[in-house]
Formats: structure tokens, C-alpha cells, sequence
């Protein structure tokens, strides 16, 4: 089962994020696009937003393949700004057998934390046949 689906029209393909789980953690990517930045060509505030929000649902899909869940609220902290290329961490905090809790952090090119986030996902109905989430 793919963690990342692909192939189709979302929000995060049109961006141009590239993901992929690394251990318990998901990673993100996203390079410079000028259509991104803001009026300080430095990335907008809403892109961080939805790169943080993509590596902890991420994270998710890492911890329990198949998954399918919404975000319930999300606590953003910016610490800077950037125009280069956005390197995110997301990783699963805590699972319940209903909601799960993450953090995400986006670092610029040199390693500087540019932003950090927590958040709270809720499970969706799960298709036929794929994973439920449990408890840990």
C-alpha cells in the first residue's frame, strides 16, 4: 500500500512537495517556487502552515499505512523566514484508538528552525480492508 498517494490532483502535488517516511519520522521537501512567496519574497505564511500540517499527517500515514484522518486543530509557531528550499520533520507524538498527536518542524537550508507546529488529527472511516489504527 502506498503511505503517500499519488497520481492524483491534490493541494500538495500542486505545490510541489516531495515526501517520504525516514524511520518513525515523515520528511518533506519544498523548493523555492516565486508563485509561494509572499510580499517579501519569503515563503507565505499559509505555504509553512500546509507544509506542517502535510509532514505530520505524514507521519500519520508512516505510523498506520492506509490511514485516512482530518486535522482537528494545529498550534503554529513561526520563528523566521526563508526563500530557499524547506526541509520539514513530522513524527507521531501520541495515538489513541481515535485520535493521534504530532509535531512538525520546518528547517531552512542551513539547518535554522524556521517554524514548528503541534497538532491533533481524528481518524476517518476507514475503506474496506485497510489498517484501523489502535492504541499504543
Amino acid at each position: 500500500m502506498e503511505i503517500f498517494p499519488s497520481g492524483r490532483s491534490t493541494f500538495q502535488e500542486f505545490i510541489g512537495l516531495e515526501r517520504w517516511v525516514d524511520g518513525d519520522s515523515a520528511r518533506v521537501r519544498l523548493r523555492h517556487r516565486p508563485e509561494l512567496m509572499n510580499y517579501n519574497d519569503t515563503f507565505h505564511g499559509g505555504v509553512l502552515m500546509s507544509v506542517l500540517d502535510a509532514a505530520m499527517a505524514g507521519a500519520i500515514r508512516a505510523a498506520v499505512p492506509g490511514c485516512s484522518m482530518v486535522t482537528i486543530d494545529m498550534a503554529t509557531h513561526f520563528m523566521g523566514a526563508t526563500r530557499g528550499e524547506l526541509n520539514v520533520v513530522g513524527k507521531v507524538l501520541r495515538r489513541t484508538r481515535t485520535l493521534c498527536f504530532c509535531t512538525a518542524q520546518i528547517f531552512d537550508q542551513g539547518g535554522e528552525l524556521i517554524a514548528s507546529a503541534t497538532g491533533s488529527f481524528k481518524y476517518r472511516p476507514a475503506a474496506a480492508g485497510a489498517v484501523q489504527p489502535t492504541r499504543e
